[in-house]
Formats: C-alpha cells, structure tokens, sequence
C-alpha cells in the first residue's frame, strides 16, 4: 500500500510536470531549457522504475503484487480467506436497553447473519478470484512488457538487448502514456487483494485528490523567469 500510495503522489506531479505545458511554456530556448529537459525526463523515468517494482519477480522478500498471488493462489488459502470472511457475520447485534432478544428474533437474526456471511464468503471467493486472474493477464499484457523492457534496457541498466529480446521475443517500444492503463489496473487489483486478504475495503480515490491538491499547490505557485538565449548575442550562446 504505501510503495502504491508513493506512487500515486509521482504520478500526480508528473501530470502536471510531463503531461501538461503549465511549466514549459513558461521556458524559452535557453540553457534552462536543457536543464528542466533532463528534470523533466528524471521525473518520468522514476514513474516508471516504481510501476515495474510493483511487478517484479514473486518471492517471499519482494513486496510486489505477484508475490501476493502466489501465496494466495491456492484453493485452501482462499477458502481460509473466505472463512474470515464468513467469521465477521457470526457475532448478533447487542440488544438495545440490556433487553434479551426472544427466541424467534433471536433464530431470526443467526439466520440473518448465517445468510449474510455466506453471501460475503462468496463475494471473497470471487474476489480474490478475479484479483489473481487480473494479475495474471497485466503480467502479461504488451504495455506492462513495454514498459519493463524499456525499463530494462534504458533506465535500469544500459543495455544493447534484453534478456527478452534476446530470447527472440517481439516487445513494441513503450508508447507514451502506456503506464496510465497498467497503474489503473495495478490500483484495481491492490484493493481487491487488500480487501479480502485484510478483510478491509479500501480506495484509492481520497488519496489521488489529496495528491492531486498537493502537486497543484506546488507547481500553480512555480513561475520560471528566464532570460530567452535566442535573442542574445552568437557569442553568447556557446557552451562552455
């Protein structure tokens, strides 16, 4: 949750940073010019190395998605998981005033419950169902494969051909904007295997506006004053 939650809080200040023109179209040509290039390239390379750690191998130490699945993917851990959730619904309502409840209120509300906490074992089932069966298909979806491998290759490390290159794999070049989809999936799937491994439903929502406000605080208060190098003097504009 938390590595998701530094991620969200990347992706709403690239928005504005890689996505939007707020801040360059304040740049002229000039040196400053290079300078918010490499920023603006380091802050879109960072989104992505922190999307593949979402997904990297499963093992026991890696705190990724795949490894949460493996370990659940197993009929007697879902239906342990599917018991817990039945297990909420067990316990009657205290009876308002001290006043015992009588006997057909009383069967009535065991069955009530009984009822309820198989339909929530249910929904847990199915869940968790579709959670490990979405991680499985983004796993192998061409935008996640794109983007590892430019990760791979470019940012990570620097390197000719990648081990799935190498393997005589075809991997399209990552087309920008492909990391949006496969972060919407990533989300959708982080809080269906929170929600029925911790028995707690949770959203992302509330913390993406709350990111959002966070990156639109900085960024609407940046104004850039910077001398326009076309205009200046040959001479001027040799590096040194």
């Amino acid at each position: 949750m938390d590595h998701a939650h530094y991620l969200l809080d990347i992706r709403e200040n690239n928005a504005i940073v890689v996505y939007s023109d707020q801040l360059s179209k304040q740049i002229p040509r000039s040196y400053a010019a290079n300078a918010f290039n490499v920023f603006r390239e380091a802050m879109h390379q960072i989104e992505i190395v922190r999307l593949n750690a979402l997904w990297d191998q499963p093992h026991v130490d890696n705190e990724a998605i795949m490894s949460v699945v493996e370990l659940i993917d197993n009929d007697e851990v879902i239906q342990a998981l599917a018991e817990n959730a039945r297990a909420q619904y067990i316990s009657l309502p205290e009876p308002v005033d001290g006043k015992k409840l009588n006997g057909p209120t009383l069967e009535f509300l065991k069955e009530l419950n009984r009822k309820r906490g198989e339909q929530h074992a249910a929904n847990a089932v199915a869940g968790l169902r579709k959670a490990i069966a979405d991680a499985r298909a983004l796993k192998k979806s061409p935008q996640l494969k794109s983007i590892k491998n430019l990760r791979d290759k470019h940012v990570a490390h620097y390197l000719t051909q990648t081990k799935a290159e190498r393997s005589g794999e075809t991997i399209a070049p990552m087309k920008v904007g492909d990391e949006k989809p496969v972060l919407e999936g990533s989300l959708q799937i982080i809080e269906l295997l929170y929600c029925w491994v911790n028995g707690v439903g949770i959203s992302f929502e509330e913390s993406r506006k709350i990111d959002k406000k966070c990156a639109e605080e900085l960024w609407n208060g940046c104004k850039f004053d910077i001398a326009d190098c076309s205009k200046l003097p040959s001479k001027t504009l040799q590096l040194k």
